[in-house]
């Protein structure tokens, strides 16, 4: 059996390539690194002090770089632009894409501030492992909560319902106004691509079921009840990845999507889901 992918995400900083090493006693089964630089310390600075630092941190990133190379793993660099949080976020994103059963560990030991904060804020997305090595001379566990949703949007129901109220939201963004999408509304949109996930094999004496007619262009699947459809968006609120209005309106119930549901989409959907659903995903 095929070893599962350790991918190893490192801050850069100006002790990495010591930290490295070190981290090897806790993690042995690394099979991939990946170190994450923020754009500032490959550009020049006039400050002699800022750009020493900056040459110390391009020497640590290049050392860990020789170190994978003489284990035989690969390493890589990816470049942070300002705003870190939004770039970290569409990084790890494609990255989990690329390697959806890898096991992720962290090591934010070096890096600015808003790099090592971005890399916190995403590792429980990945169910990724928190390290420290701050004194270089053991890797560290610090405990994360478990906010995995990526047994939820196996679903591909719930990674389209998600992509629906993405879409609707970029496209009240460019028309200022509610970001609210109706039930109603979510409902159409769902019922032509249901996708049942659960269907109750028929026993020979069951009676015949009337046929259903659909609409040129629906998909003849099993009905999408409404029972059903508000299960769905009941387990979504449930999770915090969308939120439900308590506002009495014209056209009932209203629905928008989280931050924490946006993240989960673009973590854990599968492009190959539908069209709209890789729409949404590169619409980064």
């Amino acid at each position: 059996m095929e070893r599962a992918e350790h991918i190893h995400i490192i801050s850069a900083g100006e002790k990495i390539h010591v930290a490295y090493p070190a981290a090897f006693r806790e993690l042995p089964t690394i099979s991939r690194t990946i170190v994450f630089t923020d754009s500032a310390v490959h550009e020049v600075s006039p400050d002699p002090v800022t750009e020493k630092n900056r040459h110390e941190v391009r020497k640590a990133v290049a050392a860990v770089q020789e170190i994978s190379a003489s284990l035989s793993i690969p390493c890589s660099r990816e470049v942070i632009i300002p705003p870190a949080y939004a770039s970290v976020q569409a990084r790890l994103a494609k990255i989990r894409r690329e390697f959806p059963d890898a096991r992720f560990t962290f090591d934010l030991s070096g890096g600015s501030k808003a790099l090592c904060m971005a890399l916190f804020a995403f590792a429980p997305w990945l169910g990724g492992e928190m390290y420290a090595s701050f004194d270089e001379k053991a890797a560290r566990r610090v405990p994360l909560p478990d906010r995995a949703v990526s047994s939820l949007l196996v679903n591909p129901n719930y990674q389209t319902i998600l992509a629906m109220l993405l879409r609707s939201r970029n496209a009240i963004a460019k028309n200022p106004g509610s970001s609210w999408a109706s039930r109603e509304y979510l409902y159409k949109q769902l019922f032509s691509v249901y996708v049942p996930t659960r269907t109750k094999k028929a026993k020979p004496d069951d009676p015949l079921k009337p046929a259903i007619h659909y609409k040129r262009g629906q998909k003849p699947a099993a009905a999408l009840s409404h029972a059903t459809f508000s299960g769905f968006m009941r387990t979504l609120r449930n999770a915090g990845l969308i939120k439900e209005s308590s506002k009495n309106t014209r056209t009932g119930i209203m629905y928008c999507i989280t931050g924490s549901g946006e993240i989960a989409f673009r973590f854990f959907s599968n492009p190959a889901t539908s069209s709209l659903v890789k729409m949404m995903l590169e619409s980064d």
